[in-house]
């Protein structure tokens, strides 16, 4: 019994490992192997693959690319001087011009500089010595990324690769030194595999470099075009290629208020350009996007745009400018310009004032009766029925007056039957004592003389 809950944690803790895995690479809605279009060589379109869709080579939110093909196949030392070190080297120089040659300011914006240390390792059969990035734009791969970035079972991109001017196999170099041997550095050569050799030797190069930082905003999809969307699910690309979206310093995209009632956010903007659109994207508290939404073209200058905010706990919102620069070519954008507010109530409407009472006019004692229309009249109705609608107010005194005069009568024959029953006649009270009329002569018995 205990083996089976171990084995069903096991299980439980491996599928949650999997789901969290899967959202991390679904983040930015790239997969490792995809390709993003950037830069340009020999006047032709860069092609990159993606090793990281969602972190640099140093762990920061970004992506981490490297060329689909080595774009030289030989010709490049590492180190003409004869010593395995990158900083100072051949290669590394070389790596330079090509950030400064091959991409645009726009570009270049969106590559950050990178800082980053590697261990002395043991790797392919040979020790490897520790190594160092220091605020560098783009360069060669490490011995140790080649081991945490391919793998060709996994449908990563493959370690060897082709040159881009004939599409045959070539070597090209590492950045990492030999342990042992100053003069010699890591390359790749055919197979997946990689060994060492004399740093002055002449080989091909396959640069590498990352996305991030303030001036990488997102990636669309590299033959869509921007349109309205709501706000929800990263872009997904059917073809598996992309182009970035760059801020560009000079569209200068400025807040200038929030309002937010009853579930919606009105935002007042300034500075968009005439060609633009108004976009906004949600971030985690570590800078990795996690939702999109385009609200709209506008028409330059200043405007506003709504929508119904929805964040995860910790998440913010942004509001910036983009323009789609065509197909195949990296989109410019304004900074992010980050969104607050607070709930406003709903407008409370203005009191109807009541109208004042209309005083009945004074008649000597009579009723006034002031503003009495006569009830609609149902042409259905008997006469009867119809009579009492157009005249209740009147029928109702009528109907006390009469009900007065019935109970006026009644205690008035209850009076005159009260009298009879206790004899009372004309004021004269009736006595026993006068029974006798012959004692009385001719007087009644209420001793009235009848002569």
């Amino acid at each position: 019994m205990k083996k089976k809950v171990i084995a069903l944690l096991l299980m439980t803790i491996l599928l949650l490992s999997v789901g969290a895995s899967a959202f991390a690479e679904g983040e930015t809605g790239v997969q490792r192997g995809d390709i993003v279009i950037m830069g340009r060589w020999n006047d032709q379109p860069i092609r990159w693959s993606v090793l990281d869709p969602a972190a640099t080579n140093a762990g920061e939110p970004g992506v981490f690319l490297v060329t689909e093909q080595m774009l030289t196949n030989q010709g490049v030392m590492y180190n003409g001087t004869a010593k395995a070190v990158w900083k100072g080297s051949d290669g590394q120089a070389w790596c330079t011009r090509f950030y400064q040659d091959n991409l645009s300011a726009l570009e270049q914006a969106a590559v950050p500089a990178v800082s980053k240390n590697e261990d002395a390792m043991q790797a392919y059969g040979l020790s490897w010595k520790d190594i160092a990035l220091e605020e560098e734009n783009v360069f060669f791969l490490s011995t140790k990324e080649t081991l945490d970035y391919f793998d060709p079972e996994a449908g990563d991109p493959t370690l060897t690769t082709t040159f881009i001017g004939d599409n045959k196999v070539y070597y090209y170099w590492l950045r990492t030194p030999h342990a042992i041997h100053g003069d010699y550095a890591g390359y790749v050569i055919d197979a997946n595999n990689v060994h060492d050799y004399v740093v002055y030797g002449s080989w091909g190069t396959r640069p590498a470099m990352n996305l991030g930082g303030d001036g990488f905003l997102y990636l669309t999809p590299a033959d869509g075009q921007l349109s309205v969307r709501a706000l929800g699910d990263l872009p997904t690309s059917a073809t598996g290629e992309w182009k970035a979206t760059a801020v560009d310093s000079a569209i200068a995209l400025r807040v200038e208020g929030t309002v937010y009632r009853s579930g919606q956010l009105t935002v007042d903007y300034s500075g968009a350009p005439a060609n633009g659109w108004i976009s906004v994207m949600v971030r985690d508290e570590e800078g990795r996007n996690l939702s999109y939404g385009c609200l709209g073209q506008s028409a330059g200058g200043s405007g506003s745009v709504s929508l119904a905010p929805e964040l995860p706990e910790g998440a913010s919102l942004y509001l910036f400018a983009e323009v789609d620069n065509g197909p195949g070519n990296t989109n410019s954008a304004s900074a992010l310009c980050p969104l607050s507010w607070t709930e406003e109530p709903p407008p409370t409407p203005e009191p109807t004032p009541t109208p004042a009472p209309t005083e009945a006019p004074e008649q000597d004692g009579s009723i006034s009766l002031v503003n009495v229309s006569p009830l609609p009249v149902d042409p259905n109705d008997s006469g009867l029925k119809n009579f009492l609608r157009q005249y209740w107010m009147f029928a109702i005194p009528t109907a006390l007056l009469f009900l007065i005069a019935v109970a006026a009568l009644i205690i008035t024959i209850v009076v005159r039957r009260r009298r009879e029953e206790y004899g009372y006649y004309d004021d004269y009270y009736y006595d026993d004592d006068y029974e006798n009329e012959e004692e009385y002569g001719d007087e009644d018995k209420n001793g009235r003389d009848d002569n």
